[in-house]
């Protein structure tokens, strides 16, 4: 594919309409994804590192094209050619960058196993970079997942002609060089796997839950990232107070959020699950969990086996809906194992 400056200008030209069914929303996750990736919000990360974890991020969830515009904005910005070239083994990428690239695949496909050793390799002073990092990666699998679920929008559209150069959209959709970026810059290749109800662990909201606790980790460590954030999520969140649609997915935010969660192996004592499986058809839990769990395989879907079980906007939106519930749950997995790292840590001192 050839590259330019405008790549993601291009990018975001096809993606937009798709895009456009809520246009308050969209823009204000527009706004969330420059402020959090492109901005330099704090000098002591580079915006090399930022689109250095474009790169891997982006691998990681299977999206080719984002990776490559990834790839290029690093060139175009001055990174260091060395990384591209040699990938995540390069001996010039520092320390805590390939310490982070090993969270990153745990991160977009099975956050309940992070665990408190993971921190144990990132020196003392780096905690602000660590969770910088966490919603940085965390924003850009989102980005990559629902750039992703749409290509099955843009594959339909090919077939109909309703584009007027169906040989350049189509190199958006190609996927055919993604297991080589894979080799490149994945260092441990995690697949999403169930939860074990009977042989593991769950995590109960009233121990250690996204509102009373993990919110908080990020606020005093990752301020400013933590404000765009917040912002965006309550955009989210004030949607269905204004839907009168019955049918519109907005209105079920709460069971598919409760769904979503359970999926990873967070539970809620004081919600009665009944009303999960009331709301909730087992064909709408199954497409949930393809977007929550299994980002990469989307865009190899059919939509018109897809819009089966839901129509076109209301896809759209659950798209959307789930990777925000996702990120919220990756940044409670990982808060908590932080929070569980500092525990030992004063064991350890003492």
């Amino acid at each position: 594919m050839a590259l330019d400056e405008d790549l993601s200008q291009r990018i975001m030209n096809i993606y937009k309409p798709y895009l456009s069914l809520d246009p308050t929303y969209f823009n204000d996750f527009s706004n969330f994804i420059s402020k959090v990736i492109y901005k330099d919000n704090d000098n002591s990360f580079s915006l090399q590192y930022k689109l250095f974890y474009g790169i891997i991020a982006s691998t990681t969830i299977g999206l080719e094209v984002l990776a490559l515009d990834f790839e290029n904005k690093f060139k175009l910005y001055g990174g260091e050619i060395s990384w591209l070239q040699e990938g995540i083994k390069c001996e010039n990428i520092p320390k805590h960058i390939k310490s982070f690239a090993k969270i990153n695949d745990i991160l977009a496909h099975n956050p309940r196993i992070i665990h408190w050793t993971h921190f144990g390799e990132f020196d003392n002073g780096l905690t602000f970079f660590v969770f910088q990092s966490a919603i940085i990666l965390t924003t850009i699998h989102r980005y990559a997942t629902i750039i992703s679920a749409l290509n099955i929008f843009v594959k339909k559209d090919i077939m109909d002609n309703k584009f007027t150069d169906t040989n350049e959209i189509n190199k958006f959709i190609e996927n055919n060089e993604i297991n080589k970026l894979k080799d490149k810059y994945i260092l441990n290749h995690i697949e999403y796997e169930d939860f074990n109800w009977h042989g593991e662990k769950c995590l109960y909201v009233d121990e250690f839950d996204w509102k009373t606790n993990a919110k908080y980790f990020f606020s005093d460590y990752a301020e400013k990232e933590m404000d765009f954030l917040e912002k965006e999520f309550k955009s989210l969140d004030s949607l269905s107070n204004n839907i009168n649609d019955n049918e519109n997915i907005f209105n079920k935010k709460n069971a598919i959020e409760k769904y979503v969660e359970i999926v990873f192996g967070i539970q809620d004592r004081e919600y009665d699950y009944k009303n999960t499986n009331k709301t909730l058809t087992i064909n709408l839990k199954t497409l949930i969990k393809q977007i929550a769990c299994f980002p990469e395989k989307l865009q190899e879907e059919n939509l018109d086996v897809l819009l089966q079980r839901i129509d076109k906007n209301n896809l759209i939106r659950l798209i959307f809906l789930v990777t925000a519930i996702k990120q919220k749950i990756c940044l409670t997995f990982f808060a908590k194992a932080f929070d569980e790292f500092f525990g030992n840590k004063k064991k350890f001192n003492h």
